[in-house]
């Protein structure tokens, strides 16, 4: 049971850009921008999930259950990451935009 290389293997370190979330003291903005974006990703995740398993049950031979459910969780987890860091940034340029009418 050693090590192999396994180009899918590697997509599991996409997980390693919620490490810099351990380290953010959350204010009132982070938690809703969090909640938004889990949110987008919950429901657009929900709507994937619905038309999967409608897929499914038309097209059986084209679309297996277990590629239309881990399609459903890939959807999910891309809204909310990128729905999150839209929302970061939207947050960076009001900050920015606030210290340069303050100066």
């Amino acid at each position: 049971m050693g090590f192999t290389v396994s180009a899918p293997f590697f997509g599991f370190f996409g997980f390693t850009q919620y490490v810099r979330y351990f380290f953010v003291t959350p204010d009132e903005m982070f938690q809703q921008n969090v909640t938004k974006a889990a949110g987008f990703g919950f429901f657009s995740g929900a709507g994937v999930t619905s038309l999967a398993i409608a897929l499914h049950f038309l097209f059986p031979a084209i679309l297996p259950v277990n590629i239309a459910l881990i399609s459903c969780y890939v959807v999910s987890m891309v809204c909310f990451t990128i729905s999150l860091v839209v929302l970061e940034i939207n947050e960076q340029r009001e900050m920015e935009t606030w210290r340069w009418l303050l100066k």
